[in-house]
Order: C-alpha cells, then structure tokens, then sequence
C-alpha cells in the first residue's frame, strides 16, 4: 500500500462503552462497514472538539470533556473513500448510565458489541485494526 500517493483525511473518534464494555458502532448511509462514531477535524478545531461534536451529530450524546480518555492514533486504508489514508486520533467514553443513540445525519444503523455478536459485524479497518484487540482485552 502506498500511502504517500494516496489522499489524507484526519477524524477523531470514539469507543463508547456502556456498563456492560458493550462497543458502540455506527454504519454510515449505503456502507457495509460498522464504525466509531466521530468525523473529520475541522479546521481551527482540536481532536477533542472534533470527537464531542460527531458524537453529538452523529448519536445524540452530550459528552463532558473531563468524560474523555485518550486510547491512541492509529492509520490505516479508508473504507469509505477509495484511494484515501485515515488518521485517527480515538478516544474512550465510559458510559455509566443506560443510553440509546438517536441516530442522525448520515447515520443509518447502530448496534451495541458484545462477545457474542462482535464477529456478525463488518468492522471499519480503523476499529478492527486499532480498537478492537484493544476491548477484547477488556473481557479476558
């Protein structure tokens, strides 16, 4: 894979985890891949602002800052743009409430991970490379 020749994005996004460490993933519009929820960075915006405001676009959850952990950045081939590289800068949220997404903007689908169903699921590259040793982890 030559990255150098290939176009760069820079997102910012989260692994929500629920009481249970249940991983939160979102399917974009006309996508088969299951995702993080986060976006692009903006310009003039931080990674942080960046995360906070995708997953109240994307979910419906106001996150507080003090609410986010930093887990680590990873680059990897895009999924839903050809030719494309993907940096992302991923964080944690540690849900301790029950919560339902209420999916928006380009959101079609979302669905709680556990155990059990996590290999029914076409994982992002960035979430399967990166994230998910990462949470399996956290049931051994």
């Amino acid at each position: 894979m030559y990255f150098y020749r290939m176009k760069h994005i820079y997102i910012a996004s989260a692994a929500i985890l629920n009481d249970k460490n249940e991983l939160l993933l979102v399917r974009k519009n006309g996508s088969p891949f299951f995702q993080l929820t986060g976006g692009k960075i903006d310009p003039n915006e931080t990674e942080i602002e960046t995360v906070i405001r995708e997953i109240k676009e994307e979910i419906g959850l106001s996150v507080p800052l003090d609410q986010l952990t930093y887990l680590g950045e990873h680059q990897t081939q895009a999924v839903n743009e050809v030719d494309t590289v993907v940096h992302g800068s991923i964080f944690i949220v540690q849900l301790n409430t029950p919560f339902t997404p209420k999916i928006a903007n380009e959101i079609e689908e979302f669905a709680w991970l556990n155990t059990t169903n996590f290999q029914k699921y076409q994982w992002a590259h960035l979430a399967k490379e990166f994230v998910q040793p990462w949470w399996l982890q956290l049931h051994s």
